[in-house]
C-alpha cells in the first residue's frame, strides 16, 4: 500500500529547496525522492526520520494527522517500535490476525512487525495510527505522549 504525504512536497517548497538537492541530503537517488514525494514508493522510516528532523517537523505532521509541526528530533528507537505495536494491540484486546486483516496484510507478515523480523512500511503505521488513535510518533520512541496533538494552543 502506498499513501502520498503531501506536507513532503509542501516542506521542500516551502524551504526553497530542488528534489536534487533534498536527495543529496537525504544519500539517496533523485529518482528515488521523486518516487517518496510522489506516492510512488514508502519512503523509508529512516529517510523520513532525517527527512522530518531536517525540518523540524513530526511524523504526525508530514501524515496530516495533526497541525503541530514540532518534531522531536530523535532517532527512531526501534526497540520501542515493535514493543509499542504489541503493547497497544493488547491493550485494545486485539488479536495479529485481526490487526493483519484491518492493515491488508497476513498475520505472518504483522507477526514480523512486532518481532523486528521486518519494518512495518509508513502507510501501515500511518493506518493503525489513525485505526488506534495514537501517535506515529509515539509508535517510534520519538515522544511519550500518546495522544496525536491536533492543534496549538494558543495562550489568550
Amino acid at each position: 500500500m502506498l499513501i502520498k504525504f503531501k506536507r513532503i512536497n509542501d516542506l521542500r517548497v516551502d524551504n526553497d529547496m530542488t528534489m536534487k538537492q533534498l536527495a543529496k541530503i537525504l544519500n539517496i537517488s533523485e529518482d528515488s525522492y521523486y518516487d517518496y514525494e510522489h506516492g510512488r514508493s514508502n519512503f523509508p522510516l529512516d529517510k523520513l526520520n532525517d527527512f522530518a528532523n531536517l525540518f523540524e517537523v513530526s511524523f504526525d505532521y508530514i501524515t496530516n494527522l495533526s497541525n503541530v509541526k514540532n518534531g522531536a528530533g530523535k532517532k527512531i528507537d526501534y526497540e520501542i517500535l515493535k514493543q509499542r505495536l504489541k503493547t497497544i494491540r493488547l491493550k485494545k484486546g486485539l488479536s495479529q490476525e485481526k490487526v493483519a486483516k484491518i492493515l491488508g496484510d497476513r498475520q505472518s507478515t504483522y507477526w514480523n512487525y512486532e518481532n523486528g523480523v521486518s519494518l512495518i512500511p509508513i502507510a501501515k503505521l500511518y493506518m493503525l495510527a489513525k485505526f488506534y488513535q495514537i501517535s506515529i510518533d509515539y509508535f517510534l520512541g520519538k515522544t511519550d505522549n500518546p495522544k496525536i496533538i491536533k492543534a496549538e494552543k494558543v495562550n489568550s
